[in-house]
């Protein structure tokens, strides 16, 4: 098995929610989650607080830079034979449907220690 590393964008400012729609949300992201876990698939991931850093060899700058731009949302590790399971996986996210936002499926690279 492959690991794959799953990253939840969406458009900045998408995600407001009264507390009933946030609640509903991340009941669909519980049972996507769960689904690819019963599965044997899910390695972990976490959803990211907004804002951050960013940094160069010279300098550190808030992130996201600007209002409306896709932001990266959160990220999930997940294992599976190849691109094709991990694309199959990915198209349940809620994030294609609830937010218009997107996944980006990377293989990760061994590295031999």
């Amino acid at each position: 098995m492959k690991e794959f590393l799953l990253v939840f964008r969406a458009t900045e400012g998408k995600n407001r929610r009264n507390d009933a729609e946030r609640l509903a949300n991340m009941e669909l992201w519980k049972n996507w989650m769960g689904s690819i876990a019963q599965t044997g698939n899910l390695i972990g991931g976490q959803p990211l607080m907004a804002g951050g850093k960013l940094m160069s060899k010279n300098d550190i700058t808030d992130a996201p830079f600007a209002e409306g731009k896709e932001v990266m949302n959160g990220y999930l590790m997940i294992k599976s034979a190849g691109y094709k399971e991990a694309i199959a996986l990915a198209k349940g996210c809620p994030i294609l449907a609830d937010h218009g936002g997107t996944v980006e499926v990377r293989e990760i690279a061994k590295m031999d220690m």
